[in-house]
Order: structure tokens, then C-alpha cells, then sequence
């Protein structure tokens, strides 16, 4: 027991080392520079850091979230990405153990973590990691499907990798889930120019779901992004309903507070209620309710261009990620 603490602990210091190397990737590929050199300075003063500036969290503490040269504030970003990676790590290791596997979940946890943050810190995707997390998952499923065939070779001999239906075989299915990522996202994307006269998401978007289906494979793909617009949702809703308010919109904000509150006893009730008359009536207030909103909330953006907030769906995404990762950790473990 001890030496597996020894272990998890080693592994933990290395996530939070590489947590900190990945705010450099972030904070570089914004700006531009190198993330070899030069090496790490302030971003506010630009002086060089010295050796115990760059510990990962324990600096943070130590400096009290400040600069060691011009006393400015430094980001909470820093720790909390530290943190976060640690903590990822530790737990793949936890469940992967000393494996390819492991390596591979570590890459792509780190190019999913990158994404996450540059689109948050200033609403960007760069191609240079979504096509990485792309490529690394079709080869993280080029390897899991020469593992299969080769399992399957020593316990049926003769077996060669045309006996394996080619639909779950590992590497066919992140393919199709790569493709299936570009297809549907473009698909929703284009929609928005029908509806605000402009995409719904990113170019940027895109790739990431392309990324994600290429884990995951196509027959996943589905449930994570509807889990990825559960999560956008649950973000966005605080900040679209205090824009209604400051704009003092208020038959879109009657509207939907109503519809919500009707859907919400529609289905705490709708068990209890017999398909007939009162189910249809229901149903159809529910409807007329949802189609007001939507009308009001449509005709508000192509009318008040001004009045779109723009929240990244790349955080969703990543997040929905992480979450499925960590229930199927669960699940198997």
C-alpha cells in the first residue's frame, strides 16, 4: 500500500508539472511566441522567473497569486489548471496503470485541456490542436484494434483482422466517428444562418467533434454531444436570462419562464395523466409555449444583432469529454 501511495503521489507531481507546461501552450499559442523559448516570464512585467517561481501551485501560494517583481496579480488559471491535470492524470493512472493506454489518455487529456483553455481565455481554437487530438485518437484506435486482432490470433488461431466486423472494429469506428463529428456539427452550424443569419459554431467546433468521435467512435458520438449542449445550456442559462432583464426584454422572458415552468410540471405529472383529452390539451400548450419562445428568442437576434452573447462551445465539449471519460472509469472499475 505504501509504494502504490509512493506511486500515485510520483504520478501526481508529474500531472501537476505538465499542468503547468500546458499553461505555457496555452498562453503561447495566444501570443504567438515559441513554447521552448524564450523562457517563462511575467506576462505583465516580462521579467524572467526565476526557478521557484515556476512550482507548480506551491509558487502560487508562496507569492500569494502575485509577481515577484511587480506585485500585479497573477491568474487563478495557472493553479487551476495545474490542479485539474493533476488530478486527471493520477485518476487514468489509477485505472490504465502502467500501459500504452495511460500514455495515450495522458496526450489527449493534455490537447483537450489546451483546447479548453484557450477557447475560454479568449474564445479561440487552434487548428494545430484539434488536428493533433484528431490524429492522436485514430492512432490510439490504430493500436487498440492490432491489440484485438492479436488477442484474438493467440486464442483463435488463423483469425486475421477481415473476421473482425468492420464496424466494431476500433480503428473503422473512430473514423466514422471523426466523420460523423464534422457532418453533424456542420450540419448545426449552418443552421444558424437560417435562424441569426450566421454559424451557430465555430470552424473550430467542428474539429473538436471531430476529435471527439474519432475517441470515441461514432456509435458514442451522439450522447456526448447532446451531453456537451446539456452542459452549454446549464451555462448559458443564468447569462441569457439576466440579458433579457438588463435589455428589458420582457415577452421573451415571460414566455420562456413559462414554458419552462409548464415543461418542468408537464413532466413531473405526465405519469399520472391518461392519454386522452387532457394529455393533448397539455401537449399542445406546451408546444405553443415552446414555439412562442422560440419565435421571440429568433426574431430578438436577427432584429438585435448587438444583443447576441457568444458563450465557446469548446468548454462543453471538453467537459462532456472528461465526464464520459471518468463514467466509463468508473463503470468499468
Amino acid at each position: 500500500m505504501a509504494i502504490l501511495i509512493t506511486v500515485l503521489i510520483f504520478v501526481l507531481i508529474i500531472g501537476l508539472c505538465i499542468g503547468s507546461f500546458l499553461n505555457v501552450c496555452i498562453l503561447r499559442a495566444l501570443s504567438g511566441e515559441s513554447i521552448v523559448f524564450p523562457a517563462s516570464k511575467c506576462p505583465k512585467c516580462g521579467n524572467k522567473l526565476k526557478w521557484w517561481h515556476n512550482i507548480p501551485v506551491l509558487s502560487y501560494i508562496f507569492l500569494r497569486g502575485k509577481c515577484g517583481f511587480c506585485k500585479e496579480h497573477i491568474s487563478i488559471q495557472y493553479p487551476i489548471i495545474e490542479i485539474l491535470t493533476g488530478i486527471i492524470f493520477t485518476l487514468e493512472f489509477m485505472y490504465f496503470g502502467i500501459t500504452l493506454d495511460t500514455l495515450f489518455m495522458w496526450i489527449i487529456s493534455a490537447l483537450l485541456i489546451i483546447i479548453a483553455g484557450t477557447d475560454i481565455k479568449e474564445k479561440v481554437v487552434f487548428d494545430v490542436h484539434t488536428y493533433s487530438l484528431i490524429g492522436v485518437s485514430i492512432l490510439y484506435a490504430v493500436g487498440k484494434t492490432i491489440f484485438a486482432v492479436w488477442q484474438m490470433h493467440h486464442l483463435m488461431p488463423g483469425y486475421t483482422l477481415p473476421s473482425m466486423s468492420w464496424l466494431e472494429n476500433p480503428l473503422t469506428s473512430s473514423v466514422l466517428g471523426a466523420l460523423a463529428g464534422v457532418i453533424i456539427m456542420e450540419i448545426f452550424a449552418r443552421l444558424g444562418y437560417l435562424v441569426a443569419g450566421t454559424r451557430a459554431f465555430g470552424e473550430g467546433d467542428t474539429l473538436i467533434a471531430a476529435g471527439m468521435g474519432a475517441l470515441f467512435g461514432w456509435y458514442q458520438l451522439i450522447f456526448v454531444l447532446i451531453l456537451s449542449a446539456v452542459i452549454q445550456v446549464l451555462i448559458y442559462l443564468p447569462i441569457f436570462i439576466k440579458g433579457l432583464i438588463c435589455n428589458k426584454d420582457w415577452k421573451t422572458l415571460i414566455s420562456f419562464v413559462s414554458f419552462a415552468v409548464f415543461a418542468v410540471l408537464f413532466c413531473l405529472f405526465q405519469n399520472r395523466m391518461e392519454i386522452g383529452a387532457l394529455y393533448i390539451v397539455c401537449s399542445i400548450i406546451l408546444a405553443v409555449l415552446g414555439g412562442a419562445t422560440c419565435i421571440f428568442i429568433f426574431k430578438n437576434l436577427r432584429e438585435k444583432p448587438e444583443n447576441r452573447t457568444y458563450l465557446p462551445f469548446g468548454p462543453a465539449m471538453v467537459s462532456a469529454t472528461f465526464f464520459v471519460i471518468l463514467a466509463e472509469m468508473m463503470l468499468a472499475g
